[in-house]
């Protein structure tokens, strides 16, 4: 009798797992909050500074449009409109005269022609040396000025009127005036009519607005 091979043995199962480590519980401290700079610079870490990026969400208010230097309108019968905005620092200056810039006025049937406004601040006679806008607080005259060479012959007389300020500031209009530049270059209103309270004519955009119109006189 010969014996057969022996039984096979069962197949091994998977071995047990082990437990999971358990690790006591720490408590770990709250981190500090993280304080943000209000606009001002920052510091990198290589010690060079840089603007914040917090200044970029700061919101200014919109700064005061200002007027533009000198607006002329020109009328198809030969009225001139002219606002001039004269710079409030200008009044507060030792300055003697404030120019405009030139402008050319077209009458129907002549060749355009080239002006200015001047203003000059009051006279004070104080003693001493000096008289700028500063000394004469403000006041002053205001001028036509022809800087054409020659004018041709036949130009008409120039009649014009002025006034200052604007919207709630506007003041009464003086003039008219008429005046042939063929005789003299400068003209301006009358000695009793001819001086303006210009600090009473500033207003939000820091400037005083001259308001001057000109036409050709039918004299």
């Amino acid at each position: 009798f010969r014996p057969g091979p022996p039984p096979a043995a069962p197949p091994a199962g998977p071995p047990p797992q082990a437990p999971a480590p358990v690790f006591p519980e720490v408590e770990c401290p709250a981190a500090p909050p993280e304080t943000l700079p209000l606009g001002g610079p920052v510091e990198s870490e290589d010690g060079a500074t840089a603007p914040s990026e917090q200044s970029d969400l700061v919101q200014f208010p919109a700064e005061v449009n200002r007027p533009s230097v000198l607006e002329q309108v020109n009328v198809a019968s030969g009225h001139t409109i002219l606002h001039w905005a004269v710079d409030a620092k200008k009044l507060e200056s030792q300055d003697k005269q404030c120019v405009s810039p030139q402008f050319d006025v077209r009458f129907p049937g002549h060749s355009p022609q080239t002006f200015q406004l001047v203003v000059y601040p009051t006279a004070v006679n104080d003693g001493r040396r000096g008289a700028g806008f500063k000394k004469a607080k403000g006041r002053g005259r205001v001028v036509l000025k022809c800087q054409s060479p020659e004018l041709p012959s036949g130009y008409p007389q120039v009649s014009f009127s002025i006034s200052i300020g604007k919207g709630d500031l506007l003041q009464p209009t003086r003039g008219p005036v008429s005046h042939s530049f063929h005789e003299q270059s400068v003209c301006g209103l009358p000695k009793k009519k001819e001086e303006w309270d210009f600090r009473s004519g500033v207003d939000e955009s820091k400037t005083v607005t001259i308001n001057f119109e000109l036409w050709p006189s039918m004299a």
